[in-house]
């Protein structure tokens, strides 16, 4: 009965009245009202920037395009926002893309012995933020983490200015368990700013994630650094982060995360210098590139050290100077007449929003997420085209870290409630089309994902939550058509192959009604189904339809592999998918040309 009180739900919800906005990517103007399609706002930043009330649509022009991200304003109970599309219905969905074009031989510089670099930036200093050098920055530690500060006289060179000393008794290994943070002080959308500091330590080490946030929870974003690692050495050195802003807000805080940077033992000191705002001529790459996609159906092959660029495509991004560097026989804009660089960031990022709809996009190029964040509720995704995302350095470590790749088309993270998935195509995510997973005590309820095709995919869906006071309850995954996991470009590079339908990891969430029926699952690498948790006891699978290559396991049961001459023995063993079939012939869903659309 659950289950179908969700769904009514969700059709009394869409229902609204308000204002409706238009987005003209060729003939709008930000300096517009957005009321009429002759007014229509140009640009993602007008979207954002909008005082948007509940019950407000903000309608895309078909066949438009833009880049960078969409931040969604919240809705009500009976008036949700609703972002979607307009115009001719034969025209493409509006495109969201988290990408740089890279399609001018012009843009790219040859480095000799085949390798071509991307253009550095150019920085120029601008006004200084007036109150930053007045306020105090303060430590926040946490789990077994021990550090203390104190403001010492600094060395005659910066007199007047406060020397923060940080001395380090226990370390470990989360960046957030050690935090030095500052706050109090404005910052502006699409603004870069450049914060200058003088710094030394006993044990030299490197700064390697710093951003800009709300000042209280849940620490909303507002920009993160560029140009990291910062290397601290044991003598005085003049340093700069630089920092590009997405959001409008009085009272930002800066937060430099220590945590599993700071050495034990160690001591660092630190001069704050100010901060100032800075333009940047950039070709807009200002975080890490994740992947590059190539003619719109390949991709590029990421490195981690240049030394690695030895093959035609593969491709090196340098956090230090914010370039790429690519192994081409030309150059890469001659080879190849579209080059997309996906970056490190969410194509929309459904943070912390409710009551939101989002209809008819196309949504591609990003190397985080599609859609991405933390306490997404009562939000509804639909007729979405959601492709080629995923594949940037997660932890923002480069070659000297560890190494890990992510990516995901609709993740909800942690606290996600009341959210439906639907009629939605998506294809070519390094991992998880779609997924609700969790860290820390949190609750994930009432989430549908049903009628959607997947198809070329590390996973179609991944679950998992952890802590054991978590909760995960009514999840159903219905009606979808999964095919060929495991197949697509992310699964080439990952040195973690594993491709799967349904995975399911390490989970001590209190999980109950959770149900997977009436999908079919055809074809995968690994297998289509793993599991790694065992929650039988609030897990129903029923009626769905697999087919494997007859080599391959269907089924993964923590360590038992069963495939298909066994299919039986799976049903008996485990007891699951009592009223599902093993389909004995390959299953035709869908033809190619229809997967290009």
């Amino acid at each position: 009965m659950k289950q179908i009180y969700f769904i009514i739900f969700f059709l009394l919800a869409i229902s609204v009245f308000g204002a409706e906005f238009y987005v003209d990517s060729e003939s709008g103007n930000d300096t517009n009202t957005g009321t009429t399609p002759v007014l229509a706002w140009k640009s993602l930043k007008a979207v954002n920037n909008a005082d948007l009330k509940p019950g407000d649509t903000v309608r895309f022009k078909r066949g438009g395009l833009w880049r960078g991200q969409l931040v969604p304003k919240s809705g009500n109970e009976n008036q949700p926002i609703v972002y979607t599309s307009y115009g001719d219905s034969s025209n493409e969905k509006p495109k969201l893309l988290g990408s740089v074009p890279l399609n001018k031989p012009a843009d790219w510089i040859s480095e000799g012995n085949h390798l071509w670099s991307t253009r550095p930036d150019t920085i120029h200093i601008g006004n200084a933020v007036a109150c930053f050098t007045d306020l105090v920055w303060r430590l926040h530690q946490e789990n077994k983490a021990k550090v203390e500060q104190k403001i010492v006289a600094p060395p005659p060179q910066y007199a007047g200015k406060k020397e923060y000393q940080i001395v380090c008794s226990a370390t470990c290994n989360a960046s957030n368990h050690i935090q030095f943070i500052v706050a109090g002080f404005p910052v502006e959308a699409e603004k870069y700013y450049l914060l200058r500091f003088a710094a030394k330590t006993t044990k030299p080490f490197s700064i390697t994630t710093a951003a800009f946030s709300e000042p209280d929870s849940p620490w909303a974003g507002l920009g993160n650094a560029v140009r990291l690692p910062v290397t601290i050495g044991s003598e005085w050195t003049e340093q700069e982060i630089l920092f590009c802003c997405k959001k409008n807000y009085g009272n930002a805080r800066f937060t430099i995360s220590l945590g599993k940077d700071l050495p034990q033992d160690g001591e660092f000191s630190f001069i704050p210098l100010e901060l100032c705002e800075a333009i940047v001529e950039s070709n807009g790459i200002n975080t890490d590139v994740g992947n590059i996609i190539l003619n719109g159906n390949t991709a590029g092959f990421k490195k981690w050290t240049r030394e690695n660029l030895k093959t035609q495509d593969d491709f090196w991004y340098d956090m230090k100077t914010n370039r790429v560097f690519f192994f081409s026989n030309e150059n890469p804009a001659i080879l190849y007449k579209n080059i997309e660089a996906a970056l490190y960031r969410h194509i929309v990022l459904h943070n912390c929003i409710r009551y939101v709809h989002f209809i008819d996009f196309d949504v591609r190029y990003g190397a985080a997420h599609g859609f991405g964040g933390t306490k997404a509720e009562h939000c509804v995704y639909r007729d979405l085209n959601i492709s080629w995302i995923g594949g940037a350095d997660q932890y923002r470590e480069g070659g000297e870290g560890r190494k890990v790749r992510f990516g995901n088309g609709i993740e909800f993270w942690s606290d996600a409630a009341d959210c439906l998935v639907e009629n939605c195509r998506i294809w070519e995510i390094y991992d998880a089309a779609l997924t609700n997973q969790g860290n820390g005590i949190n609750q994930q309820r009432n989430i549908i994902y049903r009628n959607n095709i997947i198809w070329n995919c590390e996973y179609s869906f991944e679950y998992w939550n952890r802590e054991e006071e978590s909760v995960t309850d009514n999840i159903l995954f219905e009606n979808n058509i999964c095919f060929n996991a495991g197949f697509g470009w992310g699964h080439i590079q990952r040195p973690d192959k594993n491709g799967r339908h349904l995975m399911v990891y390490a989970n001590t969430a209190k999980t109950g009604n959770f149900i997977i029926r009436n999908n079919i699952f055809c074809n995968a690498t690994e297998s289509c189904v793993r599991f790694d948790a065992d929650f039988r006891n609030g897990l129903t699978m029923e009626n769905n339809i697999y087919w494997q290559e007859s080599d391959k396991p269907v089924f993964q049961w923590f360590k038992d592999q069963y495939k298909a001459d066994r299919f039986v023995d799976y049903q008996n063993d485990v007891g699951l998918d009592k009223n599902s079939k093993l389909q004995k012939r390959s299953i035709s869903i869908i033809s190619l040309s229809e997967q290009n659309k």
